[in-house]
């Protein structure tokens, strides 16, 4: 049920996707392009709304979106009527915040123009602005490295490497080019419905190549991704080429320790000046399960940052959502096994 909280003036309701007749009067209420919106917010997982209103009609609406697993909430829509008084903005802000923190959100997400109408203290990032409303982890790395976004459904191994060296290197800015390279070299060729994501050892030589340390952590003695292929044909040729990489990379004799990490070793690893890229199932942050690589780059107070090179479309989620992800140490824990006997991979790279 939604929650309502009456002043003399006028009444907050908070809501969530589950409160239909909320939404449904507020779609009544708006401008039909806000209706639209609405629709389209009320289908994403981790939405929470904040409703003003004055004499039973709809003043202004906020609402906050997140990624399950992870401790931002980005705001996604702010409307407001002619009549709303500007400076209410700030009340709305203060509710939403206050929901956020019951969910252990630790930062509130938003562009210029929400800030400039919604009010309050925030930190310019790049491309957005950020505000904490729980405790700042005490910071744990340097410069956050660039965001790139994958271009393409197989590519999130490349991406993360591509990030990670850009994170090495303030020279570097990561581009398609450098994405595709990586792939290239790093493939395990097939895929579910095509070209395939990249396994630990083919990552590992790629960095080893442009002359960066590189360690590995892999838990699986068994080729992995096989799941993903639809045929023994193929399960044959990523076998095949896998052992071909874990050969490769031990004849360069890259450190490979072959059990599952502890969370504690990543951040240990980030100490040592190490930036690692860990191997995720996508089904605690995206509903459905999918190997999936992710850049780890910072951690402090029990709290890990990521850059994901996965913007959701169907969540429709913006650049803001993927890059310095704050996700605490239990979730990445949760998220960091894959397969069916679960295994665990990172590949750990450093100047």
């Amino acid at each position: 049920m939604p929650a309502s909280l009456l002043t003399s003036r006028a009444s907050v309701t908070v809501f969530t996707a589950e409160d239909a007749s909320v939404w449904a009067g507020l779609a009544a209420a708006v401008p039909a392009e806000v209706g639209d919106r609405l629709a389209s917010l009320r289908e994403i997982a981790g939405v929470t709304g904040v409703a003003q209103y004055s004499e039973g009609r709809p003043e202004a609406i906020v609402i906050g979106q997140r990624r399950p697993a992870a401790a931002m909430m980005r705001i996604a829509l702010l409307w407001s009527a002619p009549s709303f008084i500007a400076a209410n903005g700030s009340r709305l802000l203060e509710v939403l915040e206050t929901e956020a923190l019951a969910q252990d959100i630790l930062c509130l997400r938003a562009d210029e123009d929400t800030v400039l109408r919604i009010g309050g203290q925030w930190e310019r990032r790049d491309g957005f602005l950020q505000r904490w409303i729980g405790i700042e982890p005490a910071p744990g790395h340097g410069q956050i490295p660039p965001s790139w976004p994958q271009t393409a459904g197989f590519t999130c191994g490349p991406s993360a490497l591509a990030m990670a060296m850009a994170g090495l290197d303030p020279a570097l800015r990561p581009d398609r080019a450098l994405e595709v390279e990586l792939w290239r070299e790093a493939t395990t060729i097939i895929g579910p419905s095509g070209p395939g994501g990249c396994d630990p050892y083919g990552l590992a030589l790629a960095a080893h190549r442009r002359g960066l340390r590189v360690e590995v952590f892999m838990s699986s003695a068994e080729p992995i991704f096989l799941d993903r292929a639809s045929s023994e044909e193929r399960r044959g040729l990523m076998s095949f080429v896998q052992a071909g990489f874990k050969r490769e990379a031990e004849a360069a004799s890259l450190p490979i320790d072959e059990r599952a990490f502890a969370v504690e070793e990543i951040g240990q690893a980030l100490d040592r000046g190490f930036l690692p890229l860990v191997l995720i199932d996508q089904a605690v942050m995206m509903g459905h399960t999918c190997p999936h690589w992710v850049l780890v780059h910072g951690h402090g107070d029990g709290v890990y940052f990521v850059n994901d090179p996965w913007i959701e479309p169907d969540r429709l989620e913006q650049k803001m959502d993927v890059v310095d992800l704050p996700v605490r140490a239990a979730e990445l824990d949760r998220m960091a096994w894959y397969g069916n006997p679960a295994y665990r991979a990172a590949v750990l790279v450093g100047r």
